[in-house]
């Protein structure tokens, strides 16, 4: 990619988008392509492609999708199947239709069968069963990937899959019910933290940017606290 490229990071606001964006940004890319969600649906076939014909992407960085934890996973598998095949295959298809030089897709590491052999190497996906936990999810990213081939295979195109694991950082999900692991395990000492001292204003206003805080962690607080303090 040239500096003055036009590159379109979608999905730029979540954890990996945003710091890709970050990363192009700081080493001086001035032609980023950003659109929120409340822009430009990218489940809509029709907004993907007013977007393109509108920005004419050079590169495209497809970070976009409906992620979440085993407990979203599970209450969700909808969501999660649907959802993400819509994004990626109006992403990836419009970037085909409309010439991109490449494209990356991110895809995940629950991509590979639940007792592959560790550690996991390419050649292990669809080479067993997925984790039942978040096998639509997984299913969906394998469609992506199989996509990515299959139009470089017909088409020619530069299109590839990376696979980003146990990410956590800034502008990740730390809502208690849909995060992942990582995210939960960091809120939650944050928030033991500020109970132990006492910051109850911290914790309340925590509780309105990140999520519900569940009882459990406050089931242990003295009276005075609860008095003060009552999700």
């Amino acid at each position: 990619m040239k500096i003055d490229s036009r590159i379109y990071v979608a999905g730029h606001r979540g954890l990996v988008g945003s710091a890709i964006v970050r990363r192009l940004e700081s080493e001086g890319y001035s032609r980023v392509i950003k659109r929120a969600h409340g822009e430009i649906d990218l489940e809509k076939g029709e907004d993907v492609e007013a977007l393109f014909a509108e920005e004419r992407p050079e590169y495209v960085l497809l970070a976009a999708a409906v992620v979440g934890g085993i407990h979203a996973n599970n209450s969700y598998p909808v969501d999660f199947l649907l959802r993400n095949l819509k994004i990626q295959n109006n992403v990836i298809e419009a970037a085909w239709r409309h010439g991109v030089k490449g494209l990356l897709f991110l895809g995940s590491s629950c991509i590979y069968p639940s007792l592959a052999p560790q550690p996991l190497r390419e050649e292990y996906l669809l080479t067993g069963s997925l984790e039942p936990t978040n096998e639509p999810y997984a299913v969906a990213k394998i469609a992506g990937i199989e996509l990515c081939e299959a139009f470089n295979r017909q088409y020619g195109t530069r299109f590839m899959s990376v696979m980003p694991t146990n990410l956590y950082g800034p502008n990740d999900n730390y809502d208690l019910e849909s995060s992942h692991v990582l995210a939960a395990l960091i809120r939650k000492f944050h928030l033991a933290k500020m109970a132990s001292l006492g910051e109850f204003d911290a914790m309340e206003m925590d509780e309105k940017c990140y999520g519900p805080i569940p009882p459990a962690l406050y089931a242990n607080l003295d009276a005075a606290s609860l008095a003060r303090y009552s999700p």
